[in-house]
């Protein structure tokens, strides 16, 4: 169990830092804000597997420097290419595209990008996580434990919101919602029903949207679903009556 906390740390972590490197870089390049990854949670999931995968499988020791970098570019080119896939077949979403790139794979992965991943986990290994295990150590000595044990339960909740969201209601919001990349309206929807009780331009939009919809079948089944899952959203309780 040890093992399996730490290795949970360090899979939020380096998800932590993932977006808050996604989030800087989208947000300079956009020139506003962009609240990165498809969690509600400030993490992105892909660098946390990605690099804990690394850090299990990359060799071990006094390995050569270029044995070890190519070890690398080998596991983070396929951690990111099924993230991907995974990610458009299950969620319907794009997070990345590498279509403009040289020497691509389905815009998925491309060689100059895991070259580039390849000299970040180098500097990793060697350097940044031996101060993330001491960090780790010490966080789960002062918390006994049951620091990871809150941190656990609460992305295994941001999870499996997520996914019954994708699931169910997703595609009926989208269409009531503006579009936007990457589904920021429709992050920004949930977050504010989730969490605050109040009105916002993209709960008055969807409020407009579903005063239109018919209620017959097979629409009443998701609007249903859309009420529980959003008890905020009280206007359409008229529609249950």
């Amino acid at each position: 169990m040890e093992l399996f906390l730490k290795l949970f740390m360090s899979f939020i972590i380096y998800s932590f830092i993932g977006w808050l490197w996604e989030t800087f870089y989208c947000s300079l390049k956009a020139k506003h804000f962009v609240y990165r990854g498809f969690l509600l949670g400030p993490y992105c999931p892909v660098y946390g597997f990605g690099v804990t995968l690394v850090l299990l499988l990359a060799p071990k020791g006094n390995e050569p420097l270029l044995s070890l970098y190519f070890n690398v570019i080998v596991i983070v080119t396929f951690v990111e290419f099924i993230a991907s896939y995974l990610l458009e077949k299950i969620f319907k979403l794009t997070l990345w595209d590498y279509k403009d790139i040289p020497f691509n794979i389905e815009g998925r992965v491309a060689i100059p990008v895991s070259l580039f991943w390849g000299v970040g986990c180098l500097f990793l290994i060697k350097i940044i996580n031996p101060m993330i295990n001491d960090l780790i150590g010490n966080f789960l000595e002062m918390t006994n434990n049951w620091g990871a044990y809150i941190l656990l339960l609460l992305f295994a909740s941001d999870v499996v919101s997520t996914i019954s969201f994708s699931l169910k209601d997703k595609v009926l919001i989208a269409n009531a919602l503006p579009d936007h990349a990457e589904n920021q309206s429709i992050k920004e929807f949930r977050f504010n029903n989730l969490f605050k009780h109040r009105n916002h331009k993209n709960r008055q939009t969807l409020k407009a949207f579903i005063e239109d919809i018919k209620i017959r079948s097979p629409h009443i089944k998701h609007l249903n679903r859309l009420i529980n899952n959003y008890p905020n959203i009280d206007f359409v309780k008229k529609l249950k009556k």
